[in-house]
């Protein structure tokens, strides 16, 4: 408790010294005093590592290494454990080594574990956090995520509270499920008015702008959507213009201007070119400032767009160029971005006339896309064999209903596969579509030089038909996958309601038997009451013990019940605290089976007005009410 509440006091006093002045000077203030004790001193040291992380990585490693060593002599488990969870965003931030971020993040967890802090785990479990949604790893992202705020609650933890929610509602985003991702967002809005961090604050008003911005992109019509992104989405920019120097993480707001040009774009709000261009300079002048290649990348070429709308093709050639050699500046792999641009090139080329540069363009684009096809492909392969091998594992230890869900699983992934392969073959086809056409285009380039302007007019029209043909080939394509879809599901709800249709036929025949089967039981013990011993009872015990010996194949399968429905006797008998005779449980399968008051009573060979007893005494069992409905609680059970 006392470590803790050095931790909160410590972010209350460096809060106080960051007035008007920059963060990294207020923390440098704050170390140069000679009064500072060494706890404070190596967390003040840790806040500057975090602070100097995007724009001075090297002088933030060597803080941190020094910080650590402090560690050492202060022997405080719960500051050890803040240095690492500061270590992992320096290893992700320093060649993007997401493997060693991951063994800082566990580092992290393990001193904090050893302090019993509930901030110090709040933190250590939010950078796991952080490091699994990194990886893509959404499932372990929530679960981590989920556990430092039950570990944040109480104190005042609000910044790593918002972060927390940040990175969960990024995940609910993934998954496409608008209600968690609306949660989360102004739960993170929240816990980032709080704290009032400049960078949370900027996260949080990005993460309700996207929410607003998915929902309008899926409603397409209602402009309150669009209007709360966009308000959102100035909020957020509003929050670094009012302090530039307080803000750590500059990508978020380059983002952010990013995303409202691309709004102002796509939907040609207003003077829309007027608009863009303002928030595509701010992105690229903090995509430098932060190192974002692939925000570069988007901006040059959305610019490119706009100069191409204008007739400035020499200009919009220059941008989308420009936009290619910014992908080398961070050392990462924007193959996407990449492509993009390079299609931006053949396009712009076939606009120009000057197919033999398209041409060109064209295939490097196509060896990209090749690599970029295979590791994907790979990518996906292999994501898939690791999750059918722990799948596979937990099977050993799961019930039968668990193993059938198992199974429906994996005819989704095979499904899946196959849909990877169609695809793989559409585009096999229209690639070499392409390559047809643009080897015909370079003969007719060749054959210009020779003929006049009238062939040359010709062969315009017959470029325009082949465009035609491709959007109706496109269409077709589209058709295609929309008809297969449909009629993967028709077949999906088709084996659904087979099963459940045959699970119903085995519980009725299960208890046909057992009805036989005690009837028959009950006819031999009265004769062999009986005094006369005569030769027709003798024949009458043998036809009897004949059927039972018919039946035992079917008795058998009596237990089969339990495994289709393995808690609905244990709730029943829980519900009624064990008082339920064996007719009674009869009267409920029957109920469950969907059978009528007069059908039961034909089963069981008595008068409708029995079976209402019967139904009166069984709620009371069941602890229900007059006006509850016996069939429909029946029906709840598992």
């Amino acid at each position: 408790m006392y470590q803790k509440i050095r931790l909160v006091a410590l972010l209350i006093c460096i809060t106080q010294f960051v007035h008007a002045e920059g963060l990294v000077d207020s923390l440098n203030k704050v170390l140069a005093r000679k009064d500072i004790s060494l706890e404070n001193r190596i967390t003040t040291m840790g806040f500057l590592a975090r602070a100097k992380c995007v724009t001075d990585i090297d002088g933030a490693l060597r803080l941190e290494k020094e910080a650590m060593q402090l560690c050492r002599q202060l022997n405080k488990p719960a500051t050890t454990a803040y240095i690492w969870s500061i270590m992992v965003l320096l290893d992700y931030y320093h060649h993007r080594d997401i493997p060693k971020a991951c063994i800082s993040a566990d580092s992290a967890l393990f001193y904090a574990r050893q302090s019993h802090d509930k901030l110090a785990l709040g933190i250590a479990w939010y950078r796991k956090a952080w490091s699994q949604n990194l990886q893509g790893n959404y499932k372990e992202t929530v679960d981590f995520a989920l556990e430092g705020l039950k570990n944040l609650e109480g104190t005042d933890g609000y910044t790593y509270e918002a972060s927390l929610y940040y990175i969960i509602g990024g995940a609910y985003a993934e998954w496409r499920d608008k209600p968690q991702q609306e949660k989360y967002a102004r739960l993170c809005l929240a816990a980032a008015e709080k704290c009032g961090d400049p960078d949370n604050l900027i996260s949080a008003n990005q993460a309700m702008g996207t929410y607003y911005h998915y929902s309008f992109q899926n409603n397409g019509t209602d402009r309150h959507l669009l209007d709360s992104t966009f308000y959102y989405y100035h909020r957020g920019i509003d929050v670094y213009k009012s302090a530039p120097d307080k803000v750590v993480f500059k990508s978020s707001v380059g983002v952010i201007a990013l995303n409202v040009a691309g709004l102002y774009m796509q939907y040609k709000i207003g003077s829309y070119k007027d608009s863009v261009l303002p928030y595509l300079n701010f992105a690229i002048k903090t995509a430098h400032e932060t190192k974002q290649a692939a925000v570069l990348g988007t901006c040059y070429g959305i610019m490119s767009d706009i100069e191409i709308e204008n007739g400035h093709y020499a200009k919009a050639e220059s941008l989308l160029l420009q936009g290619l050699s910014s992908l080398l500046i961070d050392g990462i792999d924007h193959t996407r971005n990449r492509l993009q641009l390079l299609e931006g090139l053949i396009s712009l080329y076939e606009k120009t006339g000057n197919y033999q540069k398209a041409l060109q363009y064209y295939k490097d684009y196509h060896k990209v896309y090749d690599g970029f096809f295979d590791a994907e492909k790979l990518k996906a392969t292999k994501n898939l064999e690791e999750k059918y091998q722990s799948e596979k594992k937990e099977q050993a230890i799961k019930t039968l209903s668990q193993q059938n869900a198992m199974n429906r699983k994996m005819k989704y992934l095979y499904g899946f596969i196959g849909l990877l392969m169609v695809v793989a073959g559409v585009y096999i086809f229209r690639s070499y579509h392409f390559q047809l056409k643009a080897s015909k285009q370079q003969k007719q380039l060749l054959q210009q030089e020779k003929e006049d302007a009238d062939l040359l007019a010709r062969l315009k029209q017959q470029e325009v038909k082949q465009l035609e043909l491709e959007k109706q080939e496109a269409a077709l394509t589209a058709r295609v996958k929309e008809e297969e879809t449909r009629r993967l599901l028709a077949e999906q709800k088709l084996l659904q309601e087979r099963e459940d249709r045959l699970q119903k036929d085995l519980l009725a025949v299960n208890l046909q038997i057992e009805q036989k089967d005690e009837l028959l039981q009950t006819i031999q013990k009265k004769i062999e009451e009986s005094t006369d011993k005569s030769f027709v009872v003798n024949k009458i015990n043998n036809i009897i013990d004949q059927n039972k010996k018919s039946d035992e194949t079917f008795a058998t399968n009596k237990a089969d019940f339990d495994t289709i429905r393995p808690e609905f006797f244990q709730q029943l008998k829980e519900k009624s605290g064990d008082t339920l005779s064996r007719l009674d449980l009869k009267h409920c399968i029957y109920i469950s089976l969907g059978l009528t008051n007069k059908e039961i009573a034909q089963r069981f060979g008595v008068a409708p007005k029995s079976i209402l007893m019967a139904r009166y005494r069984i709620k009371l069992k069941l602890g229900l009410g007059k006006d509850d409905d016996l069939d429909g609680f029946i029906r709840t059970l598992s």
